[in-house]
């Protein structure tokens, strides 16, 4: 088939149908564009409900969420200031004894006083182990290495009778000192011994 003769086969159609096909024609494409602006809308329409429902789904999810996190997150709080607070109780304990112990220590030594006594060694005793106890339930290895060195020394001067100097004891303690202000993060700077004594 030649292109003419198809051109003349269109012409003689539309011409048949005439001007009603042109209508029904016209209406038809009216039609569609109505019904497919009719779809399209109910299709946004549903759309956007299934936006909102995934939009509200996810921030009930997202304030769940940060409400699990804020709830760990407190409890964590209230177990570190728990700790915190525990390690600073224990680590007043250590040195409180252990200023009662070198002052009883210091005043044998000057003459001011006799030996201790066994209940004062008892007691240095028992306070020694509990308190290294609970310095094992909370401080991290440098301040046991650091209670140990003084304790070691303490407990050689008074059951070996092992002499030192003031300066080698008060090195050891300023250590211990040291030590705990770090881990509790009271100042990370070491602090040194600026007397004359």
């Amino acid at each position: 088939m030649k292109l003419q003769e198809i051109i003349s086969i269109a012409a003689t159609a539309l011409l048949s149908i005439g001007g009603g096909g042109i209508i029904v024609f016209a209406l038809s494409n009216w039609l569609g564009k109505v019904w497919a602006t009719r779809l399209m809308q109910n299709e946004r329409q549903k759309h956007a409900e299934e936006i909102e429902n995934l939009r509200s789904k996810l921030h009930l999810n997202n304030e769940q969420e940060i409400a699990s996190v804020k709830h760990d997150l407190e409890i964590a709080k209230e177990k570190y200031l728990a700790d915190h607070t525990d390690r600073i109780a224990i680590y007043r304990s250590t040195i409180d004894l252990i200023a009662v112990t070198v002052a009883k220590i210091e005043m044998v030594l000057l003459q001011k006083r006799g030996p201790l006594t066994p209940d004062e060694l008892q007691e240095f005793e028992v306070q020694r182990l509990r308190i290294y106890a609970y310095l094992a339930m909370h401080a991290p290895q440098s301040v046991m290495d650091a209670n140990d060195a003084l304790t070691d020394l303490i407990l050689s001067i008074l059951h070996d009778g092992q002499t030192t100097t003031w300066q080698h004891f008060r090195g050891l303690a300023i250590n211990l000192l040291n030590e705990v202000r770090k881990d509790i993060g009271v100042n990370p700077n070491p602090i040194d011994y600026k007397g004359a004594r």
